[in-house]
């Protein structure tokens, strides 16, 4: 029996699975993101034009062409200017970016219950030195942990934290004085030096050691933690964490910065601490205190608990040290401001001595400091979650359970509407007889504001005053430093180059 075959049938069938079917897919998908890259208009939200159709608002952010938390700032600034927020997109989730401050006092204060956790990390958190405590914990364990931990950083635990502080200043006063010592006049990466100096810092007061990162810069210690700073794997995990941490609970982990070597560190520490019962005035003495102390199941202060809680000192001194570098780099630009600071810093320590006393006294070294940060916010972006569907006050807007919120600290500090020549570095504006818009927001607001603002300012204090009491800093007003592009927080992709010359007494 003889079966013979349409050949138009066959050719029927290759057509439909050559161009038909795949063609179907690819409009079908299509179709689909163009549905998903609509849901703010749906909403009756005003968003961006010309979203891209895969990597939504966020392109340049994702594939590091520019810094992530400096292109939310570029959405900011790129939405309608009488826009009160924006939706965006991170591939296709629907974010929103807040750009009223009294919106963002309602949602930060008022409304806080429901938008007490961040978005950061996720819901799943993973084990990790910077998720797993007070930046990134979600509640009821946040709220637990706020209460025990902000004992351990008030006016009282300062005052013993600044030997340490002032201690650690001396590897890094010795390594100028040593540069500088044939020539009077050199040039240094102020960001370098400033990490270097956390590094020491982050040891002394956070893990319980000394370190010395200037002189001994090829030690474990000081390899970890400019791991820490400028390695790249930590850069795409923060702005996976930030941005797109639904990555996280996929891959886990493995993408997260390693901390096997610090926690070696800080249990060495605890340990030999307990052993011998001293107290040197560091964290590690709150730790043990955190530890021995009663316990409870919503947050359990044992094992690696523990750690994560030194971890909130890792990114804490980290911003810290950005605002010391950009504010050395704006007064370094400024000559009559930098000698207005100096004078400050001079006239306290004459009163006082390097006491704390003498840096609560430091007033116009402050307004610097505040206006560095409002120009350079170190932690440049502040998020929160919906954890139930919200309706914005006075409108029939609903932001459902599950949004992501983002408030661009770039976006409002650099807004003409909040801020007279934003652009200009000028230290006045924070004078005692200014009032300080409600857009300057650098540690956040409401309970959930940043629970280091103090230590993380003494910091700043320190360093600067240290440097400027012995050193005159210069730099050309022209020259362009450029944002790291793969870094969510702020940092100079080429350092900060300053020129310092020193006092001759």
């Amino acid at each position: 029996m003889k079966v013979f075959y349409d050949r138009s049938d066959s050719q029927s069938l290759l057509f439909l699975y050559i161009f038909v079917l795949p063609v179907s897919f690819i409009l079908t998908c299509y179709f689909y993101c163009l549905h998903r890259i609509s849901y703010w208009k749906r909403c009756g939200v005003q968003q961006l034009q010309r979203t891209d159709i895969v990597f939504g608002d966020f392109k340049n952010g994702i594939l590091f062409r520019t810094a992530p938390g400096f292109h939310l700032g570029e959405i900011y600034r790129t939405a309608p200017q009488d826009a009160p927020y924006v939706g965006f997109y991170i591939f296709h989730k629907p974010c929103l970016l807040l750009r009223d401050p009294e919106i963002i006092k309602q949602i930060l204060i008022r409304d806080f219950d429901n938008f007490s956790d961040r978005h950061f990390a996720g819901p799943q958190q993973k084990d990790s030195i910077g998720m797993r405590n007070l930046f990134g914990l979600k509640n009821p364990a946040w709220k637990y942990l706020r209460s025990k931990i902000t004992p351990t950083l008030t006016r009282g635990k300062l005052k013993q934290m600044l030997p340490l502080m002032m201690e650690t200043t001396q590897p890094m006063m010795e390594y100028l004085k040593n540069e500088c010592v044939n020539d009077n006049i050199k040039v240094f990466d102020a960001q370098e030096i400033n990490y270097k100096y956390t590094a020491d810092l982050i040891a002394n007061v956070a893990l319980g050691t000394k370190t010395d990162s200037f002189k001994y810069p090829d030690s474990d210690y000081s390899k970890s933690l400019m791991e820490f700073f400028h390695g790249f794997k930590r850069m795409v995990a923060l702005v996976t964490v930030f941005f797109m941490p639904e990555l996280v609970e996929m891959i886990g982990s493995p993408m997260l910065f390693d901390s096997t070597f610090i926690r070696k560190v800080f249990w060495s520490a605890v340990e030999s601490r307990e052993k011998n019962g001293f107290k040197r005035g560091d964290y590690i003495d709150s730790i043990i205190q955190l530890k021995n102390g009663e316990k409870n199941s919503t947050y359990r202060l044992e094992g690696d608990n523990l750690l994560f809680q030194s971890g909130t000192f890792f990114s804490g001194f980290e911003s810290s040290s950005t605002t010391a570098s950009f504010t050395l780099m704006e007064l370094a630009k400024k000559k009559e401001y930098q000698d207005r600071a100096r004078e400050d810093i001079k006239k306290a320590i004459d009163k006082h001595g390097w006491t704390f006393e003498a840096f609560n006294d430091m007033k116009y070294l402050d307004q610097c400091i505040a206006e560095g940060v409002r120009l350079h916010p170190s932690v440049s972006t502040i998020d929160r979650y919906t954890l139930q569907d919200y309706k914005i006050p006075d409108t029939n807007i609903i932001i459902e359970k599950g949004t992501p919120i983002y408030i661009s600290l770039y976006g409002l500090h650099g807004d003409p509407k909040f801020f007279d020549e934003p652009e200009v570095f000028n230290p006045d504006r924070f004078s005692e007889d200014q009032k300080i818009s409600d857009a300057y927001i650098p540690f956040g607001a409401g309970p959930r504001m940043c629970v280091g603002m103090k230590v993380g300012q003494l910091h700043v204090k320190v360093v600067l005053s240290m440097i400027l009491s012995e050193y005159d800093v210069h730099q050309n007003p022209e020259e362009i430093y450029k944002l790291d592009s793969r870094s969510t927080f702020t940092a100079a992709a080429n350092g900060i180059n300053i020129e310092f010359k020193k006092f001759i007494k």
